[in-house]
């Protein structure tokens, strides 16, 4: 049985146990995110653990995009990554139990604590939101004068394999998944528009695959992000994300 060797690696597996969509994690650590920075700010005390945290970002976040999860469906997966059981039988979570319900008690706590910083609003804006968008645009030169297999009937597109749309691409997985990785990263969560990391994202994806931009920097983010991006913004989200994956891969991660 594998168990979790730091939170973020706890929160990605937990988010795949109880098959939650991307979007569900990007808000997860977002509200993380959020939570760091009024700690950092503020002076008053962190009172919860990092997993504490991550259970009740998960949560939270799930509600928010309708996707909820009951408290037993997160707490005995959740303990079973954290601790590895010599005996399983006698050492696994039960329900009913005093230390199952110490631990709902914590989590319920955890989401009241977090929903208060987070001002009760669990609606974040999110990369998520802008992306496809982006994507779409960054794409339409190639796509032009193609086949328009988004007019296609459900049954045809059925019929001769075709991927519903521009996200279930491989491309569209790749910029999903580098979204999520964005999410992770204080700045990039706090400190820039959604927009600008969105459109940042689609461009490193570019890049990674080979695929040349013609344009100018300035007058593609001009383009694509219709005219909505600051290109300053932008420039410091790239730098920001190639440097995060540098420092994955020298980590050997």
């Amino acid at each position: 049985m594998p168990t979790a060797q730091n939170e973020l690696a706890f929160t990605d597996a937990m988010a795949d146990i109880l098959r939650l969509p991307d979007q569900t994690l990007a808000l997860a650590y977002l509200y993380l995110n959020k939570y760091l920075r009024f700690h950092r700010t503020s002076q008053s005390s962190d009172p919860l653990d990092s997993y504490t945290l991550s259970l009740a970002t998960l949560s939270l976040a799930a509600k928010s995009t309708e996707s909820p999860r009951r408290l037993s469906s997160i707490l005995l997966p959740a303990y079973a990554l954290l601790y590895r059981p010599s005996t399983p039988a006698s050492s696994s979570l039960a329900i009913p139990s005093p230390k199952y319900d110490a631990l709902r008690a914590t989590l319920v706590q955890a989401e009241l604590i977090l929903l208060r910083i987070l001002g009760f609003e669990l609606r974040l804006p999110s990369p998520l939101d802008f992306l496809q968008r982006y994507l779409e645009r960054a794409m339409e030169d190639v796509d032009r004068g193609g086949e328009d297999y988004d007019a296609w009937e459900k049954e045809a597109r059925e019929e001769y394999g075709v991927i519903d749309g521009v996200m279930d691409t491989r491309m569209g997985k790749a910029c999903r998944t580098e979204v999520v990785e964005a999410c992770k990263d204080y700045q990039l969560a706090n400190l820039f528009p959604t927009r600008a990391v969105a459109l940042g994202v689609v461009y490193t994806v570019l890049e990674d695959r080979e695929l040349r931009i013609e344009m100018q920097p300035r007058e593609w983010v001009k383009d694509v992000g219709s005219g909505k991006v600051d290109h300053e913004d932008f420039e410091e989200v790239v730098e920001i994300l190639k440097n995060r994956r540098l420092h994955l891969l020298n980590h050997g991660k």
